[in-house]
């Protein structure tokens, strides 16, 4: 509310800004004192985190439906299907299989037309799940793993050694 309505807040009356306008801000106390002086929440009841659980698990199922929902009306024969994860995920995917498939065919088409494709690099074999794709950094992450899982099974070997002592 505005100063002239007179329904302000109490501390910040007009007499109560013109003082602090004037004097200098105090400095900020220390965090032990700011502790004792704020005011703590009472916790929640088993109740009420259980209303609160439900009501944030019901807010994340909405969400998910709407883009279900969404994606029904994207994926060309999946309209009504929404409802099922199962199916509405292969639709989605046999689409984007198509898709891909008539990229590549059209990208083939026009290099043997000898038309120019100015959108990046085409569409290869390996790329997006095709049959030769293999993820970039595969071979440095199974390494890894693999040196991970040795070291960890060294070093359950040195424990057993250590207690077998």
């Amino acid at each position: 509310m505005s100063k002239q309505d007179g329904s302000e807040s109490e501390g910040s009356s007009p007499v109560s800004s013109q003082a602090s306008e004037t004097q200098p801000r105090r400095v900020s106390k220390s965090s032990s004192s700011k502790k004792a002086s704020r005011v703590t929440k009472p916790r929640l009841t088993a109740s009420q985190k259980n209303f609160n659980h439900k009501d944030a698990e019901n807010k994340r199922r909405t969400a998910i439906r709407e883009r279900f929902t969404e994606l029904s009306n994207l994926v060309p024969g999946a309209l009504g299907h929404e409802r099922s994860e199962q199916v509405m995920l292969g639709k989605s995917t046999d689409f984007l299989r198509e898709m891909l498939l008539e990229q590549r065919r059209l990208e083939e088409m026009a290099r043997k037309r000898g038309i120019a494709i100015d959108s990046g690099e085409p569409i290869r074999e390996d790329d997006f799940g095709g049959p030769k794709w293999k993820a970039n950094n595969m071979e440095q992450y199974e390494a890894s793993k693999q040196k991970k899982d040795g070291s960890e099974t060294h070093q359950a070997n040195n424990q057993g050694d250590e207690e077998n002592d």
